[in-house]
């Protein structure tokens, strides 16, 4: 039995489809730049991949980093938390957990983190009704 999602990720503002809350799962914490806070997170549903120049092959991991200064999330210390949405362009860092430069990721969009699928949902709904 799959455990429950850790939180929601909406991202309205890049897209309707980011708007769409997503259940996020935290797979680990990845080292980066000093400073930097990551987390590399399992998604679903999965996003599209051919938007991303994937063809087929959807997207079910993603890396989440605190989008101000102050903010955290190990743990996450503000509900709701706004981060920057990256895409992962070289598998390495599922295995490492290590981004060492910027060819492994990148920043896709924008978004929030919500503690409920509830908060998460009627925060789009702003945006998409």
């Amino acid at each position: 039995m799959e455990r429950p999602p850790d939180f929601f990720l909406s991202a309205p503002e890049a897209s309707k489809e980011l708007a769409s809350p997503r259940a996020c799962w935290r797979e680990g914490r990845l080292e980066g730049p000093v400073g930097t806070d990551l987390m590399l997170i399992k998604i679903k549903p999965p996003l599209i991949g051919q938007k991303y120049g994937l063809g087929d092959r959807d997207i079910t991991n993603l890396i989440l980093s605190p989008r101000f200064s102050g903010s955290s999330l190990f743990p996450v210390n503000e509900w709701p938390c706004q981060v920057l949405i990256m895409r992962i362009l070289d598998c390495a860092v599922t295995k490492t957990l290590t981004v060492t430069t910027r060819g492994q990721a990148r920043i896709i969009a924008r978004g929030t983190v919500f503690r409920t699928l509830d908060k998460a949902n009627a925060y789009a709904r702003r945006f998409y009704s």
